[in-house]
């Protein structure tokens, strides 16, 4: 029987992250601050546009700096998951001359909470910071063809047929709950009209049912951002690009296609980069709203 010599592992040293200076953090916080602005400044045009209200029917699990992230990096991605799902659904490669997509992911540790009862402390999760990872839109993926986005035109197009199922119901039951009155009547040359005095919000009837519903989404992201107390201080050109932005990415996630009346109207008064940044993330937070209350309300398919 060999006699053999059993050797411990030297212990390795744990690697330290370099501490920044003043200058590189403040280099690097310059940086990420043009890319966002760079991000924004697509969305004056209505591809720009049309891309954001897709993209947020998909992405809504991320944030708005990452959202503008992907669209800078991948401007035509239509779906986007870390690379750990797209292998579980089988796809395993990326094309050839693809590069992953990097966004921000934040870090959170657990920290311990003193309770009544010392001999009982509780762990909860705090964020320490944030790190760059990498995910992958479906047009990088070996086997899958790349979606073509739809053509903008130029004027707005009614919306005609059916709205997606209990999709009418659900706004008005969010406008209700605010204390106004949804009618169908005269709105001049609009196609609706929020009387913020009478509390009333009014919707042409000649609409076609997919048009209305829209419509009344428009009204209603009138209300939830706060048009009646800031039509003082912001323009009405800011304000009519909110309530579009809002109705078409409602829209898009409930299963209607406005892009043609939307992205026109939009890009109609979306006229400089100061409406568009003071747009985008008030824009996204009331749409988030809106759904999560359909989807409390069994939302449409």
């Amino acid at each position: 029987m060999l006699a053999t010599e059993s050797r411990r592992a030297p212990k390795q040293r744990r690697k330290t992250r370099p501490t920044l200076t003043p200058e590189q953090r403040e280099e690097r916080l310059s940086a990420a601050r043009e890319q966002l602005l760079a991000g924004i400044d697509t969305l004056l045009t209505s591809e720009g546009w049309q891309q954001l209200i897709q993209s947020r029917a998909w992405l809504r699990r991320y944030s708005l700096a990452n959202l503008l992230m992907i669209l800078q990096q991948c401007p035509d991605a239509t779906d986007v998951r870390p690379m750990s799902e797209w292998k579980e659904l089988g796809f395993a490669y990326m094309r050839k001359g693809t590069h992953k997509i990097k966004i921000w992911k934040p870090r959170f540790r657990k920290v311990e909470v003193e309770q009544d009862n010392p001999d009982d402390p509780t762990e909860v999760s705090q964020l320490s910071g944030f790190m760059l990872v990498s995910v992958v839109d479906v047009s990088q993926l070996q086997g899958d063809p790349r979606s073509a986005l739809p053509v903008a035109e130029s004027t707005p197009v009614l919306l005609t047929g059916d709205a997606p199922a209990g999709l009418w119901e659900g706004i008005v039951r969010q406008i209700s709950a605010r204390g106004y009155c949804v009618e169908r009547g005269d709105c001049g040359e609009a196609n609706g009209m929020t009387h913020f005095v009478e509390r009333r919000v009014t919707v042409a009837p000649d609409l076609e049912p997919a048009q209305a519903a829209k419509t009344l989404t428009h009204e209603l992201a009138h209300i939830l951002c706060e048009h009646e107390s800031r039509y003082r201080t912001v323009s009405r050109a800011l304000m009519e690009v909110e309530a579009e932005s809002v109705a078409c990415i409602v829209s898009a996630v409930c299963g209607l296609d406005s892009l043609g009346y939307s992205v026109p109207y939009v890009a109609h008064w979306a006229a400089d980069r100061d409406v568009a940044r003071q747009s985008a993330e008030r824009v996204l937070k009331v749409a988030d709203a809106i759904l999560h209350q359909l989807e409390g309300d069994d939302p449409p398919r």
